[in-house]
């Protein structure tokens, strides 16, 4: 658990979405180490950071212009994720479990248990889209 409070660490998305998931990927990496969290929780928000922007890029309709904001932050009793985007909008608490179960997983590339993954290690504690922009909240779980 974090003791105490963080600046928050953030980084742009852009249209190239492999670049952009290094970018998210990389982040998590420098704000594990900067608030040296515990190996599980390093783990964990690494991969649903991972699965969060990978999501955008195969399910979000990446289109010329896309922009989006990855942010996380810790305090003494949290961490958190924010995903803000201007892909298609989508609200993970609105699709059914019986629906992610039908998509996943996808044997020939991997993935596919995203949504799952998200939903047993993370709350997801808000979600809106106004004005052509998503933004998703997830704090991690213990």
């Amino acid at each position: 658990m974090i003791r105490r409070n963080f600046n928050p660490h953030s980084c742009d998305l852009d249209e190239n979405g492999p670049e952009s998931i290094h970018r998210a990927v990389a982040l998590v990496q420098l704000f594990c180490t900067t608030n040296m969290l515990p190996p599980q929780q390093r783990a964990k928000l690494a991969i649903l950071a991972e699965e969060a922007v990978t999501n955008l890029y195969d399910h979000g309709e990446v289109r010329p212009g896309f922009s989006g904001t990855l942010t996380l932050q810790g305090s003494s009793d949290a961490v958190t994720i924010c995903l803000c985007d201007s892909g298609q909008p989508f609200d993970p608490r609105m699709e059914s479990d019986s629906d992610s179960e039908a998509e996943m997983p996808n044997a020939e590339r991997g993935g596919g248990a995203g949504l799952a993954l998200i939903r047993a290690w993370a709350d997801i504690t808000d979600y809106r889209s106004e004005d052509g922009v998503n933004r998703l909240e997830l704090k991690l779980r213990d």
